[in-house]
């Protein structure tokens, strides 16, 4: 793997000790209020969600402002930002943020609400284990709590947050939503529109250092075709190989979908 590729997946990624009894990962498929149908591996298990927290950060952007559509605002890179990966050197628009994991666009929005304001938002959202205390010590949870340490959420858990997102019992308006859903797009399965978001990374070994002999990933999102909404969270956990654990859990998911959803409308 390009070192400077390994950085940017650090930065964007997940550093917890894993369970043994984790590397399974986890398939869930639920309906469109998040009730699970069907589940395979470790499913109640809490883990960082890396970059699938843009979900909610972009439903807090575009409700407190921050975000106006999905071409604006756009901002420039600058000295100093987060920059491992060559699409994080661009300009970046919330289309760009989402489709290229831009650490640092994320980290503009959160200091810009402040820890008051997220905190609010994450409890209203009723978000994982709601901590965002980040690194013990270090009072960086405004800027790192998603990324590497204290806020986490189980598989289920991602299922109901999405779950409440969809059926509109989240408190942000419904445009909000609707520019949240545009920059999630990913493809048109059967008819079925998919919507969804990765997240990728490493767990810490028991000494807190990195063990990049596992990475994790994951694929959450959605599924909808008119009124009908079906909700799907994976994760996979292997060694480091040629296709990094975040994109085999999106192959994976988009495999699966024409099978699972023609079981779920028999």
């Amino acid at each position: 793997m390009p070192p400077i590729l390994l950085r940017g997946l650090l930065a964007a990624g997940l550093l917890f000790a894993l369970p043994a009894a984790a590397d399974d990962g986890c398939f869930l498929f639920a309906d469109g209020s998040g009730k699970t149908l069907s589940r395979e591996g470790a499913c109640s298990m809490r883990l960082p969600p890396a970059s699938t927290f843009k979900i909610p950060l972009a439903l807090m952007g575009y409700d407190s402002g921050y975000l106006v559509d999905e071409q604006w605002p756009a901002l420039p890179f600058k000295p100093g930002y987060n920059g491992w990966l060559p699409a994080w050197h661009e300009t970046t628009t919330p289309s760009r943020w989402m489709t290229y994991s831009v650490v640092w666009f994320s980290q503009l929005m959160t200091e810009w609400l402040g820890m008051p304001r997220l905190q609010h938002y994450v409890d209203q959202f009723d978000y994982g284990n709601r901590d965002l205390s980040g690194h013990p010590g270090k009072q960086d949870g405004l800027t790192q709590a998603w990324l590497s340490s204290s806020l986490q959420i189980s598989p289920e858990e991602q299922a109901r947050f999405l779950g409440r997102m969809l059926e509109g019992k989240l408190p942000v308006a419904a445009s909000t939503l609707q520019h949240t859903a545009n920059l999630l797009k990913v493809s048109e399965i059967d008819g079925w529109q998919i919507h969804g978001k990765t997240g990728m990374g490493y767990p810490k070994k028991l000494d807190g250092s990195l063990n990049r002999q596992r990475q994790i990933g994951w694929f959450v999102g959605w599924a909808s075709k008119g009124s009908e909404r079906r909700i799907f969270v994976h994760t996979v956990i292997q060694p480091p190989g040629k296709q990094f654990a975040s994109l085999k859990a999106k192959e994976e998911v988009l495999a699966a979908l024409p099978a699972k959803l023609a079981e779920q409308a028999n």
